[in-house]
């Protein structure tokens, strides 16, 4: 091997011995083999440092992809919107793993699905998990002084919206696909919602580690809970004066909303599905007139593919000689939204309710 080194200020080439000896010199002087070794090895580690540092480079470098795996490299917060600014949705430590769900967004944010939970990371707080990959080092702990405590965010209630106080409740429906919860920042996944389901904002309240999170049920529904970060509003809901007095339903099919007044009082308020285009709800001013705990119901036509047999339908309570009624519904979870044959679908804990409420010759009232 022809090699080029200095000693003393002075430049000598020269080829190194293949099983040892000293090595023949173009000079006046002749160099020991330790020497001419010792300047090879600092070549040959100088290079493995340099290809080190590449690897590194190209790991962190590395493109992520959708569906891809990566971890984190640091402690990071999982936020609510692609921003530092974004609320905390939850905190993952080091070497957290997460799956690329979305992205980039905003010159480096990535939606990712930590073991359920959906939120946004920064490219610089993150490394693709490949054959590459290296778990950051745990460090070994210092004794120092105890920091000085900071200050823990305490649970509470924002806002909330009930029987009798509903004025600045919110229709809402979910910005993308997200989890469904029993309890704000902890306990289990319910359901998932798909991007675009309405939802309702009866309250507002902020778990352990500050995010806030909506109940979006209401008794006598099981708590659900989806973050807030995941909602996006839409409209105030409509709310009339005292139209008719004692018990009356108010059905906004604009809005989808049903709402059990007394006098001029809200009682209930909930997401309902009424008429679909082909079959719209009849607009007018009706009263119950027959109801019973369940019935077996069918409709539409073979011909037109839209027959329907439902058995044991809960709740129904019938204000239209067409049929129409309000009814409890089993078989879809998009309320909110136009879905049936002209009744007025609820969920069946909330037609339960009305069904406990009303009775016979209670006022309907249906209207855009």
């Amino acid at each position: 091997m022809k090699v080029t080194y200095t000693i003393l200020s002075k430049k000598y080439t020269g080829r190194t011995g293949m099983f040892g000896g000293e090595t023949e010199v173009k000079g006046r002087y002749r160099v020991g083999m330790a020497a001419l070794m010792f300047a090879v090895a600092l070549i040959v580690v100088a290079s493995l440092a340099g290809q080190g540092a590449g690897q590194a480079h190209a790991q962190e470098g590395a493109r992520i992809e959708i569906k891809s795996e990566v971890a984190t490299i640091a402690d990071t917060n999982l936020l609510g919107q692609p921003a530092e600014d974004g609320p905390v949705v939850a905190n993952m430590p080091v070497n957290s793993r997460a799956i690329v769900i979305g992205g980039p967004f905003n010159d480096g944010w990535y939606w990712l699905d930590y073991s359920g939970v959906q939120g946004y990371a920064h490219r610089k707080s993150l490394v693709l998990v490949d054959a590459n990959y290296r778990p950051v080092p745990s460090a070994t702990p210092v004794p120092t002084s105890p920091p000085p405590p900071t200050a823990t965010p305490t649970p509470g209630t924002v806002f909330e919206m009930g029987p009798g106080k509903y004025e600045g409740l919110w229709l809402g429906e979910m910005a993308h696909k997200g989890n469904v919860w029993n309890g704000p920042g902890q306990g289990k996944i319910i359901k998932s919602w798909w991007a675009g389901r309405r939802v309702l904002l009866y309250e507002g309240i902020t778990d352990v580690k500050g995010a806030l999170w909506y109940r979006v049920s209401e008794e006598p529904e099981a708590p659900m809970y989806v973050q807030a970060s995941m909602v996006k509003k839409i409209a105030p809901v409509k709310f009339e004066a005292a139209r008719y007095r004692g018990r009356w339903v108010n059905i906004n099919i604009s809005q989808q909303v049903v709402t059990a007044y007394e006098d001029g009082t809200p009682v209930m308020v909930s997401l309902a599905s009424t008429g679909t285009g082909k079959n719209p709800t009849e607009l007018g001013v009706w009263k119950i007139f027959y109801r019973l705990p369940k019935q077996d119901m069918k409709g539409g036509s073979r011909a037109t593919g839209d027959y329907y047999y439902l058995k044991d339908v809960p709740y129904p309570q019938y204000f239209h000689s067409s049929g129409e009624g309000l009814h409890g519904t089993y078989w879809h979870d998009n309320f909110g939204r136009p879905m049936s044959h002209g009744c007025i679908n609820l969920s069946t804990p909330i037609a339960g309710w009305f069904y406990r409420w009303a009775s016979i010759g209670t006022v309907v009232y249906t209207h855009y």
